[in-house]
C-alpha cells in the first residue's frame, strides 16, 4: 500500500514498480464515482465531505477485499489512512462531531475485517512540492482549493504516520529522491520497496518496524 497527501508521486512511484515486477495496482480514482464526487466535494466541501467520506471508505474496503484475494497487489492508498482525511475535515469545520463519530465506527469495523499490508509505504513530501504537482497535472477541482487546505491535509498524514503501527512502514522522503523525474532515483526507490516487501513476506520484518529513506 502506498500512503501520501495529494501531489506526493503516489500514482508515479506504483507504475514503477508495476512496471518492474509486475505487481496488479489498484489506483484511488479507478471509479468513476469517486472522480465525480471529488468535482462536487472541492466545491463545496462542507455540503459534501461526509458523503465522500463515505464513499471511499466503501471503496477502499471492497478495493483491499479483492487485492486480498489476487495477493501480489499493490493499493493508491488504504483503508487504514483513509480516516487522515476524516480526521482533517472535522477539524477544518466541513464535518460535524456526529459525523465523525459515524464514520469512525464504520472505519473501525471495516478496517478490523481485513489484514493489514505486508508494507506500507509512506510518501513524505513537502507542501510546497506537493502544490508544485498539483499545478502540473491542473485537475480544476484540485486547483481551486486553497494553500491551507493542503497544509492541514499533510499536517494530518504526518500525525497519522508517526504512529502507525499497523504493519511494518516505509518512510520514503520526495524532496530527497525525484522519482517522478529522474530515472536514477526512480530505480533505486522501486527496487528499495520490492527489498522491503520481500523482507517483510519472509517474516524479517516485525509489525512494528519502521524505517525511512
Amino acid at each position: 500500500m502506498v500512503e501520501g497527501t495529494v501531489g506526493s508521486g503516489k500514482t508515479t512511484l506504483i507504475e514503477g514498480i508495476v512496471k518492474k515486477f509486475g505487481y496488479t495496482p489498484f489506483y484511488e480514482l479507478s471509479d468513476p464515482m469517486i472522480e465525480n464526487m471529488l468535482v462536487h466535494f472541492y466545491h463545496n466541501r462542507k455540503r459534501w465531505a461526509f458523503t465522500m467520506q463515505i464513499l471511499f471508505l466503501t471503496s477502499r474496503f471492497e478495493q483491499i477485499r479483492e487485492a486480498s484475494s489476487i495477493g501480489k497487489a499493490i493499493l493508491d492508498r488504504s483503508i487504514f489512512g483513509d480516516i487522515v482525511f476524516a480526521k482533517m475535515l472535522h477539524r477544518y469545520g466541513d464535518m460535524g462531531d456526529h459525523e465523525l463519530e459515524v464514520y469512525e465506527r464504520l472505519y473501525k469495523a471495516l478496517v478490523s475485517s481485513v489484514n493489514p499490508p505486508y508494507l506500507m509505504v509512506y510518501i513524505k513530501v513537502s507542501t510546497e512540492l506537493a502544490i508544485e504537482r498539483i499545478r502540473e497535472r491542473g485537475r480544476d477541482y484540485e486547483l481551486a482549493v486553497e494553500k491551507a487546505y493542503w497544509e492541514n491535509l499533510n499536517r494530518e498524514y504526518e500525525e497519522y504516520f508517526s504512529r502507525y503501527n499497523a504493519s511494518p512502514l516505509l518512510v520514503i522522503n520526495a524532496n530527497r529522491y525525484d522519482w517522478v523525474n529522474n530515472d536514477r532515483d526512480r530505480e533505486y526507490v522501486v527496487k528499495k520497496v520490492r527489498n522491503f516487501i520481500s523482507r517483510s513476506i519472509s517474516g524479517e520484518l516485525p509489525r512494528t518496524f519502521q524505517t525511512e529513506i
